[in-house]
């Protein structure tokens, strides 16, 4: 297994543990777009190192979630590259390396969630 998918199946048992339903992980605008969709999810998470990058992505859910309900997830943002992130409307522009704990919470709030308790 690639680090890179090592990553992700990491991310997403952590986030499954915390009462999140992963629906879809896919990796193009038109596979997050037909997933969205069909799931209706409360909050996406877009890792900015996708093959054709983010925006794309943020693009092709316009008529699907709210962009306060999409986090992009980089490694790397630089100042320049937050603020223009953050100028397309998206609710959260998150490190890779955030904790745990930190990463549940952000996505509850985008999600609406804040009070909620899994499995309550």
């Amino acid at each position: 297994m690639s680090d890179r998918r090592a990553a992700s199946e990491a991310l997403r048992v952590h986030l499954a543990y915390h009462g999140f339903d992963i629906v879809a992980h896919e990796s193009t605008a038109l596979g997050v777009g037909e997933a969205a969709r069909r799931e209706r999810p409360d909050v996406i998470l877009i890792d900015a190192s996708v093959p054709g990058g983010w925006q794309p992505i943020v693009t092709a859910l316009d008529d699907l979630v709210p962009r306060q309900r999409i986090a992009v997830l980089s490694a790397y943002w630089s100042t320049e590259a937050r603020l223009a992130a953050r100028r397309t409307g998206i609710g959260a522009t998150l490190l890779k390396r955030v904790e745990g704990a930190e990463l549940v919470t952000r996505l509850r709030s985008l999600a609406g969630l804040a009070d909620a308790v899994p499995g309550a």
